[in-house]
Order: C-alpha cells, then structure tokens, then sequence
C-alpha cells in the first residue's frame, strides 16, 4: 500500500511539475511499481506531446509557424497543424490582396471568412472607383494641351497662357488675355517662370512649376521655346494652370490613407509611416490597443453603436499628442505612433485616456461600458527589429495589459 501511495504521488508530483514547472519536471519509470510503469511511460508520452503543443502556440503567439517541433505520434497536434496550415495560407492571400489580387476568398473560418471576403469587397470597389476618379481627373489635365500654340492668330482663343518674353531685357513682347491678366495682378508672376526654366537644357520639355503668393499655392504646367521674333531672342511660354486637377489628386490620395469611419489614417499609412521611421532609426514609442466586448455591444445594442464604439475610441487616442500618428487598423484595432517620448510618460498618457474613455459623456444613459487594452512598444534609435516585430511586441504588451485588467476585474467581483 505505501509504495502505490509513493508512486501515486510521484505521478502526481510530475504532472504538477509538467503544467507549472517544466524544468522541474522528472519522472523516473523504473522506480514505479511495475503495474505503474506502462501508465509512466504513458503519462510521459502525453506530457511530452502537450508541452510541444504548448511550445509551438507560443510561437504562433510571437507570428512563428515551425512544426518541426511536433514529433510524428503526437495525434494531438493534428487540429494545431491544420490551423497553422489555415493561417499560412491566410497570410498568402493577404499577400496577394496588398499586391492587389481581390480575387481572393476565405471559406473555412466561419464568421471571420464572412467579414474578410466582405472586407475584399469593399477593397476592391474602394481600389477601382479611386482609380476611375484619377484616371478622370488625370484625362482633364492631359486635355488642357492643344495644338498651333504659336500662331499669333490662335492665341488669344487657346486655354492655355501665352507669353512671350526678350530674353535680353525681360520684356513682354506678346501675351494673351489670360497670361497679361497674371501679370498686372502680380509683378512676380512671370519672373517665377523665367527662373523656374533658366537652365536651357529644360526648354522644350514640359516642367510642373508650384508657385505660393500670399500663403496660396498654385500649380502650373509650362513649356519654354527659344526663338526669334522679329530679330528679337526670345523665349514663349506655354502656361496650364492645373491646381484644381492637382489639388483633386493629393484629395483622393489622401482618401486613399484614411478610414471612412473614424477619420483616423488607415492601416495602410500607419505602416507606411511605421516603416519610414524603422528606416530612418527614428525613437519612437508604438501603442496597440483593441476595444474590449465590440462583439457584445454589436450584438446587444446594434452596430451604430458599435460604430460609435470605435469613433470614439478614435477621438481619445487622438489626444495623446498632437503630433501623433492615429491609425485604425481594421476592425477594433488601432495603432498609435508617437516621436521622440520615453516609456513612462507613454504609458501615464494612455492610463489617462483609458480613464477619460471609460467616462465618456456617451456613456451617461448607458447600459454598458467603453474599455480598451492597449501594450506600449518603445523603439530606440539603434533599433534593429523589423517593423513587424515591433507591431508584435506591442500587441504581446496589449494582450499582457487586457489578461491583467481581466484578472482585476475578477478579484474584484470575487471580494
């Protein structure tokens, strides 16, 4: 009776050990009772398969994918290695949709593969409308060129300005309506061109020109000709006023960097930034927070205030610094990018956001509160990690920060 005792407790020790202390973790076979030993080498057989199991999800927990880990009989891992070999093929698709490929689909992850073929969608109605309004835009500003810009006769009955100067002494030889019109207006104006195109190797070749008068800016599009008129040296200037095309442009590029919903930059400029400073070793700080409960929110009490949810979560993380990058990543994802600030001060200013959120003026006739779980990464100037790690390690952080809110709030509701 003792030794089945003993043997039972060494069981019990090892198994202990296996789930608490791995390194402590020893079970001899041999010292067991012979009855016990095929159930030790069970047990050890089992504890080995489930710390590879526990080995390798923390490594998808870091974005590590490596089976080798996973020995042949572990019958265990078989779910781990499908899902491991669903989220691979995952990652292939969504590299193919950043190359542009928005024919991909997903198919075998229940209500995530409804939310990432919907997002697709949407990517690519987003993708081909931009495209069409550049396009149209770009079209408008190739139609301001014509022809038989040097007839004098045409001149006045052409779109474009018209000016020709001596090159001697900068006077104004001919000029059309649209063109003298600029130049009374302005005593700088044609001075800007004749500078803009003094290096002869431009003439003949179409240049953009941006010129700021009075805190306006305008774009231009200007061709220069020598020639000689009437005995004279002369140089003509073909002059597009194409700000409005111009500015139309930087409009819907900037469109292209911000999310519909909040306002915030997108995902798209958040990493595009990310990586700018990874290159440029800037020291910076990342902060990567999620909403707490959107799914029960969504469910309970509709989508609008789901909606709301993230906006305003969007308006508090907007008041870290005025010089911060805010960017929504997708869903309830955000991510924050913040120059030249150290750990402590980062971390006092989202504890501060954190408690203004959670007391939103929304929230006053609510039945349900606002949360986020937030991890702060901080990058120095001699960084070497990639910009993906970086975005790992702060969203380890996050997921450390919203465990131990978790348990806060249990220990708090157990008392």
């Amino acid at each position: 009776m003792i030794a089945i005792d003993k043997a039972a407790d060494s069981l019990f020790n090892y198994l202990r050990d296996a789930i608490y202390a791995p390194q402590n973790a020893v079970l001899d076979v041999e010292s067991l009772p012979e009855d016990f030993q095929t159930f030790g080498h069970g047990l050890k057989f089992f504890v080995e398969c489930v710390s590879e199991i526990k080995k390798v999800t923390q490594g998808m927990s870091r974005g590590e994918f490596d089976t080798t880990v996973l020995s042949r009989g572990n019958e265990l891992a078989a779910p781990l290695k499908s899902l491991m070999a669903s989220i691979k093929h995952l990652t292939w698709q969504s590299q193919r949709i950043a190359q542009g490929d928005y024919s991909q689909r997903v198919d075998f992850m229940g209500e995530f593969s409804m939310a990432f073929n919907q997002m697709v969608e949407q990517l690519a109605e987003r993708q081909g409308s931009l495209e069409e309004k550049i396009d149209e835009v770009l079209k408008k500003s190739v139609a301001l060129e014509h022809g038989n810009r040097l007839l004098e006769s045409l001149i006045q009955h052409v779109p474009q300005q018209i000016i020709v100067v001596d090159r001697s002494t900068q006077n104004v030889l001919v000029a059309n309506a649209l063109a003298m019109k600029e130049i009374v207006d302005d005593g700088d104006y044609l001075r800007h061109f004749i500078q803009s195109t003094h290096n002869t190797s431009k003439h003949g070749n179409e240049i953009e020109v941006k010129y700021r008068k009075n805190d306006v800016v305008r774009y231009f599009e200007v061709k220069s000709y020598l020639i000689d008129w009437d005995g004279a040296n002369a140089e003509i200037f073909v002059i597009n006023d194409i700000s409005e095309s111009r500015i139309a442009i930087q409009e819907l590029e900037t469109q292209a960097y911000h999310d519909n919903l909040t306002g915030l930059y997108n995902r798209a400029f958040g990493m595009k930034v990310l990586e700018d400073w990874v290159a440029e070793k800037r020291k910076f700080v990342m902060v990567f927070s999620d909403l707490d409960s959107l799914k029960y929110i969504n469910d309970e009490f509709g989508h609008n205030e789901g909606d709301l949810y993230i906006v305003n979560a969007g308006k508090h993380l907007k008041t870290f610094l005025p010089d911060a990058i805010v960017c929504r990543l997708g869903g309830d994802e955000f991510m924050l990018l913040a120059a030249e600030i150290n750990y402590d001060d980062a971390h006092e200013k989202m504890s501060e956001i954190y408690q203004n959120f959670s007391n939103d003026d929304h929230l006053k006739d609510k039945d349900f509160m606002y949360s986020l779980s937030y991890g702060i990464a901080v990058v120095e100037n001699n960084n070497r990690l990639s910009s993906s790690e970086i975005l790992s390690i702060a969203d380890e952080n996050m997921y450390a920060n919203k465990r131990m809110r978790k348990r806060a709030r249990q220990q708090g509701m157990n008392m």
